[in-house]
């Protein structure tokens, strides 16, 4: 084998030349740059360092604790020092895009705090990050701010500032004398509607001056006319019809306020070195006229007694001044009533009368007694002479004798009154010649003369409370002042009778002029009849509309029944007719609602001798009037449905209301337990009974129900149970039902629809969970039932009337209820839910497709879908 030369080959490098600089060295250049613009944005917004003084830095943090104007953050704390043993200096950097607003003379800096007052509550905020420091500048214009001296040296203000006077607003100064409380932010009221407010106050060579900010769009309502009164949470009036009190509003009870009051509306603005007078009282702004007054006793009378006229104050005493023969009191009275002051009228001092009937003139026991003004039209006079009510002269007053057995409780301060109005009094009295009886004279006032006849009958007032004879209870009862004072009562008999007796007997109690009365009476007699159920007497008043119309004369008692005569007034004939009938009126009547207990006593006749009731709300004529023993027996006779029920709990007869949307119809008279265990319920209907015995009318009970989603006859958890009422269109007359337990019950009810869903699924749907279409809540589930052999649920659905038309035969109801979780690795967990109720007690939703069709009805019936489609919120059909 030959041996082979090996060769080896060396290649020789290609070389090139490479002019071009690398990237690299460009990084270098790029960090300068960004660092330069970095030390240029910081010098350039470093901001502008000031110092504050402040006497303490409480809750004040350095890096933390900004400083603000009107919520805009304008710098913030970056160190807090010790400037002498009594203050600190506070050092704070300011943005320099502001600084020019802040640095400057005349800028005011104050710690804001949570402030809680009577009329404002502010700075809140304030409790979670602390105290802040806010800016009250000085100028209010951008050329104020260029022409201002720059200053970095500032004296904090110990209080927050008044409000910041500028343009927006109108200001006046008040002067207030001081007996009122007036605080900055007292507002100021027009027509009880707030219109500004107090912004500073100073007090200062013992009064207090006040600056009232005006908003701008209410300055028109002040001008030189303007009357500043202040605002009384309770007002005291002493008045001859004694104590009265008037309550202002709740906030004036608490922060009190200024009312302002402008009679000219046109009038000029006032002066800014002129002052309002804040006024504790309007009266203080009336035109008064002065006079004099001479008295002989001044009786309780002093300074601010008040002068009287038909009950309205018209004036006051300003001064009283002794003299050596009598008194002389400086007064004024108010100029638009100086037409009183004429030469015929006089002033009297009114006392005060204390009884236990009341107290009349109740004002002069606190500050005095007080005149009043007798007016009587003639020349104008400034002077006058008080007399007292015992010096009235008797100028053509009627004096008559009255004859009694007994002086009783009379005296020569007892009064005549008629209809418990005071019409005379007792001048005397004196034993007979042949001392058998007492002679009482009697003064009545010239103005009642015409009610003094012949057939005039009086009684005595005072002679007793009360007595009992053979069962026969005699009430004399007219208020507790003439029972013991004494008094004595005139009957009106016949206006029309003559007058030319002076002598009358002077019956012992109201029963006994009662009696008589009615023999003066010109009328007629109706014949009736009663069954002797209930006690009725001869005497016994007839009433209507709480007027005695007449009253029982005759009882012809019989076994079963009795006849009645009846003795009714001629005036009052009219009100018989073919429908009248008669009842038994209970002189105590007592009802119990969530409302309130209603007690009602009848009148004083009632009382006495019982009383009849005359009823004309039949629709219907009767053979002959009847006498029935009670309303609500009279009622039933005429005005009774029956309603059968499984079971009344709570339902009680002659408290159980009949309840028509609201209003209550009538009332459940009678409860009867049915051979059958049903029960039977009888109501009266106390109007409208046509309306309401028709066939279709549906009675079911209001039993209380609280849910997650309504509180329903939550008074029936106190009261009795009353019965719902929903009204049939039909015709046909009805007035045996058969009731239901609830409204629930109710196959269909008269704000809505019931239609059916059933599923064959478990669902967590509970009764009154809500429906939804396009997650508007359109009805509820009324009820939810098993069918006959438990394979299905039986949803109830309530469909309000105005979405009765969105629900088509082939709309689909979805379960909404609970949440859906879907969890996933990949794509994350998603939860699904639709509403907090849903969660808690369920719901549907119903979905209606693009081409649906018709309206859906009672028979329908429904399947519960489980799932949605994904796009079912797009899902959008115009419905008509």
């Amino acid at each position: 084998m030959s041996e082979e030369k090996i060769e080896t080959l060396v290649y020789e490098p290609k070389s090139t030349d490479n002019k071009s600089i690398s990237f690299i060295w460009l990084l270098p250049l790029v960090v300068l740059m960004i660092l330069g613009w970095i030390a240029y944005e910081s010098y350039t917004k470093k901001g502008t360092n000031i110092s504050v003084i402040f006497k303490n830095a409480e809750d004040l943090k350095e890096g933390v604790t900004p400083l603000e104007y009107k919520g805009l953050v304008l710098g913030k704390v970056t160190k807090i020092e010790i400037n002498d043993l009594n203050s600190v200096k506070v050092n704070i950097l300011v943005n320099s895009d502001v600084a020019k607003y802040v640095a400057i003379e005349g800028s005011g800096f104050w710690i804001k705090k949570p402030t809680i007052s009577l009329t404002k509550v502010s700075g809140l905020g304030t409790l979670l990050s602390g105290n802040k420091i806010e800016l009250y500048p000085k100028y209010k214009t951008l050329k104020e701010f260029e022409n201002a001296k720059p200053q970095f040296e500032f004296t904090g203000l110990d209080t927050k500032p008044s409000l910041l006077e500028d343009t927006d607003g109108y200001y006046v100064n008040i002067l207030s004398r001081g007996e009122d409380l007036i605080e900055v932010e007292t507002p100021i009221f027009y027509n009880r509607f707030q219109i500004g407010e107090i912004s500073s106050k100073e007090f200062k060579d013992g009064k207090v001056y006040l600056k009232a900010y005006i908003y701008q769009k209410y300055k028109y309502l002040v001008n030189r006319s303007s009357q500043f009164i202040m605002n009384k949470a309770l007002k005291v009036n002493f008045g001859p019809g004694g104590l009265n009190l008037e309550f202002s509003s709740l906030y004036s009870a608490i922060v009190g306020g200024i009312t302002v009051e402008t009679p000219q509306k046109d009038a000029q603005k006032i002066k800014e070195d002129k002052y309002y007078i804040l006024s504790s009282d309007k009266k203080e702004f009336m035109e008064r006229t002065p006079i004099n007054l001479k008295l002989t006793d001044a009786k309780g009378i002093g300074i601010n007694t008040l002068i009287m006229y038909k009950g309205v104050e018209v004036g006051k005493i300003d001064d009283l001044q002794l003299t050596q023969d009598n008194i002389i009191a400086k007064a004024y009275v108010y100029k638009k009533y100086d037409y009183l002051l004429s030469e015929n009228s006089t002033f009297n001092i009114e006392e005060t009368e204390v009884s236990l009937d009341g107290v009349k003139n109740l004002n002069s026991i606190v500050s005095g007694n007080y005149l009043t003004i007798n007016y009587k039209k003639g020349k104008a006079k400034d002077s006058f002479e008080v007399l007292n009510n015992s010096m009235e002269k008797v100028v053509n007053d009627l004096v008559i004798t009255l004859k009694a057995q007994n002086l009783n409780s009379i005296t020569k301060n007892s009064k005549l009154y008629f209809k418990n109005i005071p019409i005379g009094k007792v001048l005397d009295y004196s034993l007979s010649s042949d001392l058998k009886h007492v002679n009482i004279s009697l003064l009545v006032k010239k103005k009642y003369k015409k009610l003094i006849n012949n057939k005039s009958l009086f009684y005595d007032m005072s002679s007793k409370l009360l007595e009992l004879k053979n069962l026969d209870l005699d009430i004399n009862y007219a208020g507790i002042k003439p029972l013991i004072d004494g008094g004595i009562a005139i009957v009106e008999v016949d206006r029309k009778a003559k007058s030319t007796k002076k002598s009358f007997k002077l019956y012992n109690s109201y029963k006994d002029v009662q009696t008589l009365k009615r023999e003066y009476s010109h009328g007629s007699y109706l014949n009736a009849d009663f069954d002797n159920s209930f006690n009725l007497k001869v005497n016994e008043a007839i009433s209507y509309k709480n007027q005695e119309i007449g009253f029982v004369k005759s009882i012809n008692f019989g076994e079963n029944r009795s006849k009645v005569k009846l003795f009714i007034y001629k005036k009052y004939m009219k009100y018989i007719s073919k429908k009248s009938r008669f009842y038994k009126k209970d002189a105590i009547k007592l009802d119990a609602t969530m409302g309130g207990v209603l007690f009602e006593l009848d009148n004083f006749s009632s009382l006495l001798f019982g009383s009849l009731e005359l009823d004309n709300s039949a629709t219907t004529t009767f053979p002959k009037y009847k006498i029935y023993s009670s309303s609500d027996a009279m009622k039933n006779f005429t005005n009774t449905l029956s309603i059968l029920f499984d079971d009344v709990e709570g339902v009680r007869p002659q408290f159980s209301k009949l309840n028509y949307k609201g209003v209550d119809i009538g009332k459940v008279s009678n409860i009867i337990l049915t051979p059958q265990n049903k029960v039977l319920v009888k109501v009266q209907v106390f109007k409208n009974y046509d309306r309401f015995s028709k066939e279709g009318t549906i009675f079911y009970l209001k039993k209380p129900k609280v849910s997650l989603t309504e509180v329903k006859n939550v008074g029936s958890t106190i009261l009795p149970v009353d019965i719902g009422v929903i009204a049939s269109s039909q015709r046909s007359f009805q007035n045996n039902f058969s009731g239901y337990d609830s409204l629930e019950d109710v196959k269909k009810v008269d704000n809505g629809e019931i239609l059916k869903v059933v599923s064959s699924k478990p669902t967590v749907v509970n009764e009154d969970a809500p429906i939804y279409y396009k997650n508007v809540e359109i009805g509820k589930v009324n009820k939810i039932n098993l069918n006959s052999d438990g394979t299905q649920t039986i949803i109830s659905c309530l469909i309000y009337n105005q979405y009765k038309h969105l629900i088509r035969k082939n709309s689909t109801f979805h379960d909404i209820s609970g949440f859906k979780m879907k969890f996933s690795i990949f794509t994350g967990t998603e939860i699904k839910t639709n509403t907090v109720t849903s969660i808690l007690k369920g719901g549907l939703l119903v979905i209606t497709p693009y081409k649906y069709s018709e309206v859906a009805n009672t028979n329908d019936i429904f399947t519960l879908k489980k799932e949605l489609k994904e796009d079912w919120q797009d899902i959008n059909p115009s419905i008509k």
